[in-house]
């Protein structure tokens, strides 16, 4: 093979490896958007949960208080998602959009829920003091309703899976060219071929961690950048971060007590995410502090 042809392979095959890591982050949230919310979905009598009328108020009232356009709220497509965890993918594509999952317990009352709740498809039993506090905890104000469902709508607003695509693109771009740039400036190719296979898998886990270090350094930043963003919406939205991070932090503990040894592997005693290595997000303690003390300052500025 001349060089010519060589420089010619490596170039596809370069290029091809870029656009594969390009859209294998971005296709769920675009291409394969449909198929994920099918999954996630709540379902009652084999259709999908259709939203109440008061919350789908409450979600344009946060858009106002958003300032969003009419583009943008045209864009996001709430709908009833399966557990108790706000949910968002997609971006702000015109032909695929963003979704807005919500959970039961922000359209159910405590004794719906108490109704239809179970743990690994078993009934709880409500004597316990970890299950009452698990009910208690997932019932949360209209001011930490507003506050979820605003905090979700911003992360769509971050465009997070294109920044995530761009990024692991370069970065498959950049170390691939190293890679060919090395073993071609030594010809290592023919001469050491372990050497050779010994660089491309170091380049490979060094693209790896860089991938997943820049992800989560962004996105705990923008964990940041949200929480401090929605303070600046007032009193009510201030009320609602400290309520909802406290209320969190509570079903977490409840959760690990309920699930005994596979809830300590979840989550740690005092009800934050257990993390190995990768840390993703600011720990929900580190967020109730920062409200708790945003309560504070206002309470202060009161007063004077």
């Amino acid at each position: 093979m001349n060089i010519f042809s060589f420089k010619y392979r490596n170039l596809i095959l370069g290029v091809t490896a870029t656009a594969v890591g390009y859209y294998t982050v971005l296709m769920p949230h675009t291409i394969f958007l449909s198929k994920y919310r099918y999954m996630v979905a709540r379902y009652q009598i084999g259709k999908e949960a259709p939203l109440d009328f008061k919350i789908l108020q409450r979600i344009q009232k946060i858009m106002d208080d958003l300032k969003l356009s009419d583009d943008i709220r045209n864009i996001i497509k709430p709908f009833s998602v399966f557990g108790f965890d706000l949910l968002h993918a997609g971006t702000l594509n015109n032909k695929y959009g963003a979704i807005l999952g919500i959970p039961a317990n922000f359209t159910n009352t405590a004794e719906q829920l108490r109704e239809n709740l179970q743990i690994k498809e078993e009934p709880i039993d409500w004597t316990r003091q970890d299950a009452q506090s698990f009910l208690n905890a997932s019932i949360l104000s209209e001011n930490a309703q507003k506050f979820a469902i605003a905090r979700e709508i911003l992360r769509i607003q971050a465009e997070e899976p294109y920044f995530n695509s761009y990024i692991l693109a370069f970065i498959i771009a950049i170390l691939w060219t190293f890679y060919n740039a090395i073993t071609y400036r030594f010809k290592l190719r023919n001469q050491n071929v372990i050497l050779c296979r010994t660089l491309y898998s170091s380049f490979t886990v060094c693209g790896a961690i860089s991938w997943f270090g820049i992800k989560d350094y962004r996105s705990y930043h923008l964990d940041r950048k949200t929480d401090e963003a929605l303070c600046s919406l007032g009193a009510d939205y201030i009320k609602g971060g400290q309520e909802f991070y406290e209320k969190t932090l509570i079903r977490n503990r409840a959760i690990r007590s309920l699930l005994g040894e596979e809830g300590k592997r979840i989550y740690t005693a005092y009800g934050n995410e257990q993390t190995f290595l990768r840390q993703k997000h600011v720990p929900l303690s580190y967020s109730k502090d920062f409200f708790d003390s945003q309560f504070g300052l206002q309470n202060l500025d009161c007063k004077t």
